[in-house]
This record gives structure tokens, sequence and C-alpha cells, in this order.
């Protein structure tokens, strides 16, 4: 893994909004053991965040307003993640801006209805204007491809006609991975220290990186955080919606990050937060 050093390419301020903080929220509160970590590159030590009280009680703030958007007919909702394995992790920070003043971010995992952001949620860790395009268009393509596939296959099966479908196939593959590489390219993590680390560059132990990797809630919210000039304090992540078809997770209980995707990156983004703890290697 090398590390690179780079200027940034942020999205206005002005379209990131920091929540201000519930100024009737409980003095005491119960904070859960979880914790985002991930190993620093450069000395190997574990660095890790955790929730604060305050955490806490913007995350319950955070269910609450999820909840009232069950039912939501029009603006932001919730209802379609009710549907089967289709909930998501939602997650929280506590920051401080360059004023001093303490506000929150929020996140979801992955993307939402849409691939753009809703208003009041932190963008993806990528820069999605470097492949928006390109995804339209070959996804365009794919689908298209698709019909065709869907089409031959109604008709009398032959050998000329499965060689034809098996050489669809293989430019439907071919217009996937080219996307996908694209999409990887697009992803350049940015940490505190002004340090760059392209995606494609993670140590993850295969050839590509995992599907959706930079895009849970902990790396996007550090990420949102790092880009325009926030000191991250604490984070939580929560579960919200139907359970997902892979992991049993149940609504509003708190989750640590994941060990696939998000620890590869975590220790990376960790560097210069002193928030951060530090357990030697």
């Amino acid at each position: 893994m090398s590390l690179h050093r780079g200027g940034r390419d942020v999205k206005p301020l002005s379209a990131l909004r920091l929540h201000q903080l519930d100024e009737f929220a409980p003095s005491v509160i119960d904070v859960p053991d979880v914790r985002y970590a991930g190993r620093c590159p450069v000395t190997g030590d574990e660095l890790s965040m955790r929730p604060t009280p305050a955490v806490i009680a913007e995350a319950i703030r955070l269910q609450h307003y999820l909840n009232t958007c069950r039912n939501t007919a029009e603006g932001f909702s919730t209802s379609h993640l009710l549907e089967p394995a289709a909930g998501k992790m939602f997650g929280v920070m506590l920051c401080r801006d360059t004023d001093g003043s303490h506000g929150t971010l929020r996140a979801f995992s992955g993307e939402w209805e849409t691939w753009e952001s809703p208003d009041g949620w932190v963008p993806s860790s990528g820069y999605l204007a470097e492949y928006a395009a390109d995804r339209r268009n070959t996804e365009a393509r794919v689908a298209k491809l698709t019909r065709q596939i869907d089409d031959l296959n109604t008709r009398p099966t032959s050998r000329p006609l499965q060689r034809e479908i098996e050489a669809i196939k293989i430019e439907r593959g071919r217009l996937s991975r080219a996307l996908t590489d694209r999409i990887h390219a697009a992803y350049r993590f940015e940490n505190a220290l002004g340090e760059v680390l392209p995606l494609t560059e993670v140590e993850t132990g295969s050839p590509r990186p995992p599907t959706g990797m930079g895009d849970c809630c902990a790396p996007k919210l550090l990420q949102a955080a790092i880009r325009h000039d926030l000191v991250p304090l604490g984070m939580v992540e929560f579960w919200w919606g139907s359970p997902s078809a892979v992991h049993p997770r149940v609504e509003d209980t708190y989750y640590g990050s994941c060990r696939s995707k998000c620890y590869p990156i975590l220790g990376f983004l960790l560097r210069g937060i002193d928030a951060a703890r530090v357990r030697s290697s």
C-alpha cells in the first residue's frame, strides 16, 4: 500500500448539512460497546473511534425521525426499507467545525433509491461525477443485451443460437467489468494528514475490491468530515428496516464496523484524528 499527497475536490460546504444537537437530549445515557476500527498502514497500530453519550442521543433522535418517515408519500421516505431484506445501516457522527460549534453528520450505507444522496445526508466517498455518464450509458447497454438474451431464450434451442447467446453474455460481462473499473478509479480516500489512498491500492487480499467498499457508514462519515474540515469526535451505526438476507440485523440495534470492507480503510482514514484511540501492534 502506497500513500500519496494530493489536493481535495470537495462538495461545497453549503451542500453538506451539519445537524444541530438536540438541546433537550438526556444527560445520562447508556453507550453501547461498539467501535469502528482499522489498522494504520504506516505504524501497524490499530486505530478506532467509539460513540459518546452525545452521539447515542443523536442516534436515538435519528431513529425517531426514520420512524416518522415510514408512511411518507412525498420527500424523504423509509417505506422501501420495510420490504423484505431491504434494511440499511445508518450512522451518526459528532463533529466540531472551524468555529468550535458542534453538530452531527448523518449517513446510510450504500445508495438510496436513486444513487444521488438526499439532502441532509453525506455523499458517497467516491467522486460520482467521474463515472456518472458512463454508468448511465453502460447500464442502458447492459439492459438492452439482457433483453436480447431473454428474447433468444424463448426461441427453439440450437447450437448457433447458443453461440449467439454466449457471445452476448461475454459482451455484457466486458461492459460490466469496464464500468466497475471506472467506478473503483473514482474512489480515492483522503485523511486529515493530507494523504491519499486510491481504492485500487487498498490491501484486501483480492484482485478487486469488494463491491460497495468505501460506502459503509463509517468511511462515508469520516471522509465527509475530513473533506469539509470538520473534526470527528465520535460515531455510531445502527440497523433500520427489515433484516438483511445475509446478516440477521435487528432494527435500532447498534453494530460496529465490518471486517471485510471497513477495516482495510478505517485505519487510513483515522490517521491524524485526535479522537481515534490507538492500540499498539
